[in-house]
């Protein structure tokens, strides 16, 4: 297998057994659109068996054509899950908030991956409303790559609630450093309790390509976008599946590209 387009884990030494938080893709578990689509659905069909609503669509429990109704059937979200890695909470501790600004932290292993920052906090007069936190993994990608850092796609809630991390790209193909990044501890609750191989944030790997944006909107791409717009729609409304036949299982590209491209080539120069 070629390892041109190969991204490596490498653990650091503090996370030691790497057993229990290991990365893994990302998985319907993590998402709570998905949980909430599901529990609409229950809902829906029980008022509707028991006579107090009129459903609008059917919702029986065996019509195959709902089979795309839920947020899991998505294939958006399915995409999603197919790039994107779920990082793990490297170690167990507590954080107990015990002044309006101030937090302590309480690690259950030796190495505190959970710290104060002077670039987020004045740990030194008691205030903190972000911590750094260490991964445990550092990210060597392909030369021309990087990883989106970010918090758990559709995780309402946050991870756990009242942590939200700094986004950000990194460029894992030149900078060799243990994963690390800043959390914010804002409208969090007084108690948070972070446990090890808990899910905690996912990296996108992409690669670094320059583009070009267009405007396209003369009147004869707009006009031909909304008749292609329009035919889609239909497709997706009459058949169950229907984004999946056209875009995932269908690799031929958008029938405006050709158009836009030519016009574009032609007129760029």
């Amino acid at each position: 297998m070629s390892t041109d387009n190969t991204v490596f884990l490498v653990p650091t030494t503090n996370l030691g057994h790497i057993e229990d938080v290991m990365p893994e893709r990302i998985h319907s578990g993590t998402n709570e659109w998905i949980e909430h689509s599901r529990d609409l659905l229950d809902k829906k069909r029980k008022a509707a068996r028991d006579g107090k609503w009129i459903a609008t669509h059917p919702v029986g429990e065996t019509m195959p054509h709902l089979k795309p109704f839920s947020a899991d059937a998505c294939p958006a979200m399915g995409e999603l899950n197919s790039i994107g890695y779920l990082l793990k909470w490297p170690a167990t501790a507590l954080l107990r908030q015990v002044a309006p600004k101030g937090w302590q932290l309480k690690p259950s292993t030796n190495y505190n991956f959970y710290s104060y920052s002077p670039l987020t906090s004045f740990a030194e007069m008691g205030e903190a409303e972000a911590i750094l936190v260490e991964t445990g993994w550092i990210v060597v990608t392909p030369p021309g790559w990087s990883i989106l850092f970010k918090n758990i796609p559709n995780n309402l809630s946050g991870s756990p609630r009242g942590i939200t991390f700094a986004e950000g790209v990194v460029r894992t193909d030149q900078a060799t450093i243990p994963l690390a990044t800043h959390a914010f501890l804002r409208n969090a609750p007084k108690e948070i309790k972070l446990k090890r191989g808990d899910p905690m944030a996912v990296i996108f790997p992409f690669r670094r390509e320059p583009f070009d944006l267009v405007i396209a909107d003369r009147p004869e791409h707009v006009e031909e976008a909304a008749r292609i717009a329009g035919l889609d729609k239909a497709t997706f409304t009459n058949t169950a599946g229907g984004y999946r036949k056209l875009y995932v299982e269908d690799e031929n590209p958008s029938a405006l590209w050709p158009t836009l491209r030519d016009w574009h080539r032609k007129n760029a120069g």
